[in-house]
């Protein structure tokens, strides 16, 4: 075989594979559309079904979604309806996954030795959003995959039941996750009274308590916070009057103006923040003392505080700009300055 020949047939057998290649990706693509295809359109059979809010109908939906590809495109339907539809619809759909055959293989599945297979058995059980499956699913908080541990945080959160409430701060508690992934699921009006009756258990976990509290801003977090800011905890006290600025009302305002006295200036600057955010006029002196603040933060948080209070805090801003401290000056021309740009902007 000459040269020729050599490169004919090499070139010739380039072309086969590269043909090949190509069928087998045109293959793919094609294969890739139809599940797609099948997937919209299951999709859109659930939607209806659930809507529909029979529970023995959305019994049998559950009862025959036996493959992967069904319980995911069902899950999905379920979380596209989850703002939109009733808590009685949604009720409708727990009963109904409650009454399938599914249920019971789900929950073997979430003792299955693969991850995906747990995640994906408790990701469903979860969908619903109802008490159902909250004992099935808390265990995994402990799983050895932290994908899975996600999962059943996440499911758990979306019961938004007192057991969920309690196995979610055992988690915490425990430190089987990063804390903020569990304060984000804790942190509604459903878990206040359990996180509340577990304060005072250890100081870390009640700083992350004291964080979830806020980001419920439910006015019954006031008291409790108020209290915690007597914590002999740094990190509790940080986070309580932090917290208080997004729940609290005027009844805490005196807590949070002594905490402007704290030796700890994380703590004095959070509790001018929340004065602020609490519109709390009364501490309009109070933070035109804090201008001159030795912590930087404590300075910045108190002019920010004073701006957000309106006309009073605008008139301290305005006293501050000749002050003899020229850190507390700075701070206020600052302010002032933003203040204008706002009301430019607005005009």
């Amino acid at each position: 075989m000459d040269v020729v020949e050599g490169l004919s047939v090499l070139v010739g057998s380039s072309l086969v594979l590269w043909l090949a290649l190509l069928g087998l990706a045109v293959l793919r693509k094609l294969r890739r559309d139809r599940r797609e295809s099948r997937s919209v359109a299951r999709r859109a059979h659930y939607a209806a079904v659930l809507a529909g809010g029979d529970a023995g109908v959305i019994a049998d939906v559950f009862s025959a979604a036996g493959d992967t590809e069904a319980r995911t495109d069902l899950a999905v339907s379920i979380d596209l309806l989850h703002d939109v539809l009733p808590a009685a619809k949604f009720e409708a759909i727990g009963r109904g996954m409650e009454a399938s055959s599914a249920t019971r293989k789900l929950i073997a599945d979430l003792g299955a030795r693969r991850a995906i297979t747990r995640a994906r058995a408790a990701f469903l059980l979860s969908r619903p959003g109802t008490a159902g499956g909250v004992e099935e699913i808390a265990p995994l908080l402990a799983d050895p995959d932290p994908d899975v541990r996600l999962v059943a945080c996440s499911g758990l959160g979306r019961a938004a039941t007192p057991r969920a409430a309690e196995a979610l701060i055992d988690g915490l508690a425990a430190g089987i996750l990063p804390p903020e992934r569990i304060i984000e699921r804790l942190g509604a009006p459903w878990a206040v009274e359990t996180i509340v009756s577990r304060l005072n258990e250890s100081p870390a976990l009640d700083a992350s308590l004291a964080r979830a509290l806020g980001l419920s801003r439910d006015p019954r977090a006031a008291v409790p916070l108020t209290a915690l800011l007597e914590s002999d905890s740094i990190e509790v006290e940080i986070s309580a009057a932090r917290s208080l600025g997004r729940v609290g009302g005027q009844t805490c305002v005196p807590a949070l103006l002594a905490a402007l006295s704290s030796e700890v200036w994380a703590v004095r600057a959070q509790a001018a923040k929340s004065l602020g955010g609490l519109g709390a006029v009364v501490a309009v002196d109070a933070l035109e003392r804090c201008l001159s603040d030795q912590a930087w933060w404590v300075r910045a948080n108190a002019a920010r505080a004073l701006r957000e209070l309106g006309e009073p805090g605008i008139e301290a801003l305005q006293r501050a700009v000749e002050h003899e401290d020229r850190y507390a000056a700075d701070r206020a021309r600052e302010q002032l300055a933003l203040h204008a740009v706002i009301a430019e902007v607005a005009a």
